[in-house]
């Protein structure tokens, strides 16, 4: 996890700009066992959409994906509560991923959606996919551990603009 060298890492990162530092944090959160993909979502300053701005897999996910906050599970838990989205399994990713049926086809068989909350608002958020299973209470408190770094990407002038 944590160690002086992937300080000095996260640190050079930082200081080249949001790609680097989405490619350390894609390393951190993929290196957690059964999570596969990391891919980060900002949202708008106007609260209108939500955006694709990083990802660990641009191939099936890439970045500028644009989705409307509505009135639906997914944005009344992580915008207006501004609590996680874990669905351990399909039926679970289900309660709150409408593309369900396309993450399975990928492999996929567990999803979480982590708000990243500054100054009592949700700037981002960090999605997670992986195995069926995989959001353990140890996976989860190792990902716990990478969200508060991971916040740093949304304080970069710009990044939740579409």
């Amino acid at each position: 996890m944590l160690n002086p060298a992937m300080a000095a890492k996260l640190s050079e990162a930082l200081a080249a700009g949001p790609q680097a530092l989405f490619a350390v944090l894609s390393e951190l959160f993929t290196a957690v066992p059964g999570i596969r993909t990391a891919t980060f979502i900002a949202t708008a300053p106007d609260r209108s959409v939500t955006h694709r701005i990083g990802t660990s897999n641009p191939v099936d996910f890439p970045i500028g994906n644009v989705d409307p906050v509505d009135d639906s599970a997914w944005n009344r838990r992580i915008l207006g509560e501004m609590k996680p989205v874990i669905g351990n399994d399909v039926p679970g990713v289900a309660a709150f991923i409408p593309e369900v049926d396309q993450l399975a086809a990928m492999g996929y068989g567990a999803c979480s959606c982590f708000p990243i909350v500054i100054a009592a608002e949700t700037r981002g958020v960090v999605a997670l996919l992986g195995d069926a299973g995989v959001f353990t209470p140890g996976a989860l408190a190792e990902i716990n551990t990478i969200l508060p770094i991971a916040a740093l990407i949304f304080t970069f002038g710009g990044i939740s603009e579409r």
